[in-house]
């Protein structure tokens, strides 16, 4: 990706989400982000964003 642009948020309808960086072998760990409260979290490796989906009730998926 061009660092001129900017990755959409990716929209989830749980507030637990896990992120492996999407690039298989170019990717990071896989690793499990809670939103809590906030309805938004940033992956600590490659920063992507999750969003939580409007009405969704926030539950884990579990």
């Amino acid at each position: 990706m061009d660092s001129t642009e900017i990755e959409q948020p990716i929209i989830v309808k749980t507030s637990a989400v896990n992120c492996d960086g999407g690039g298989g072998a170019a990717g990071h760990p896989n690793v499990y982000l809670n939103m809590g409260s906030e309805g938004h979290v940033v992956c600590p490796y490659c920063s992507r964003s999750f969003v939580l989906a409007e009405g969704s009730i926030g539950g884990t998926g579990h």
